[in-house]
């Protein structure tokens, strides 16, 4: 069967390997040279994360059939430079691989380098890039004047990789969590998209509200944007911030989750007034201190029984 299979048009072959997991490419891969090729040329969908022990290496869809978990043996042996490099290594190593095919990419980094920035940027395939910077393990105790450094380094990675991106004019979904990431460096990347459908930005705090004026006004995908999620980001939530929400006519899905500056209950009315929005994720509800008292009450008998 496996000889009838390869004598089918390469062509052909490329799109049916297209539909396996990961870990069943792989296994085709190593059945011949020939195999190798066929491997390396669909896999077109890819979940990457370097981790140092099992637990953290679990996923969070256990079923994803293109999670990839790489787990460092022993890595408690080695010190903080030398994970970040071997964690480097693989990443752009994977990526230069496989960068004529990846249309779909999931990322988990400890922190964006430059040398993952240009891998990234040089993936012409690319339609749909989520990345999530976790925190850096904490096998080795690590002088905070490194991770000062790192995101200094960091910002300059998304500097380059927000200039040289191939795949901006083409594409379709972005999300990006915990990242160095001002406004100017996403709008830069954002820019020369027309038809982006997709979009999170979560915890970046350098990501500011002029995101909202970029989005509403400036942006040439602004009316193909169907899904947004602006979490614990974006800066303040005002009623100008609510007008340029509604200027974004075609979405179908918006999550304020974790933004401040106005209550539910204003969001929720503007949702229903104005923007007919069908599935609407609201702010934080505001936190009305109603006594006017910061005081705390303790019960005295408890603090006898901790004397």
């Amino acid at each position: 069967m496996a000889r009838s299979l390869l004598n089918m048009p390469p062509e052909l072959l490329v799109q049916i390997l297209a539909f396996l997991p990961v870990q069943a490419l792989l296994k085709f891969s190593q059945t011949s040279q020939y195999s190798h090729s066929l491997a390396k040329s669909s896999l077109h969908t890819l979940a990457l994360g370097i981790h140092t022990t099992r637990v953290s290496s679990a996923p969070p869809h256990e079923d994803d059939p293109y999670n990839v978990s790489v787990v460092i043996p022993d890595a408690q042996a080695f010190d903080y430079l030398t994970l970040l490099s071997f964690h480097t290594a693989l990443t752009t190593n994977i990526l230069f691989r496989h960068g004529s095919t990846l249309r779909n990419l999931h990322l988990s980094l400890w922190t964006l380098t430059e040398p993952t920035s240009r891998a990234l940027a040089s993936l012409s395939a690319l339609r749909v890039l989520s990345i999530r910077i976790e925190a850096f393990p904490h096998l080795r105790a690590v002088p905070h004047s490194r991770f000062a450094q790192q995101r200094v380094e960091q910002h300059k990675a998304w500097s380059l990789l927000a200039s040289t991106a191939a795949w901006a004019p083409r594409l379709h979904a972005l999300r990006i969590d915990g990242a160095e990431l001002n406004t100017r460096q996403l709008t830069t990347l954002l820019r020369p998209s027309r038809w982006c459908r997709e979009l999170w930005i979560s915890n970046c705090a350098m990501v500011g509200p002029e995101l909202w004026t970029f989005l509403a006004s400036e942006w040439e995908a602004r009316s193909a944007l169907q899904v947004l999620g602006v979490m614990n980001c974006g800066g303040q939530l005002d009623e100008h911030v609510l007008d340029l929400i509604g200027a974004l006519d075609g979405l179908q899905f918006l999550s304020l989750r974790g933004c401040y500056g106005l209550d539910s209950d204003a969001v929720e009315k503007r949702n229903n007034e104005a923007w007919h929005i069908p599935e609407c994720i609201l702010s934080l509800p505001r936190v009305v201190n109603e006594s006017g008292s910061m005081l705390i009450e303790v019960d005295p008998a408890y603090l006898e029984a901790d004397d």
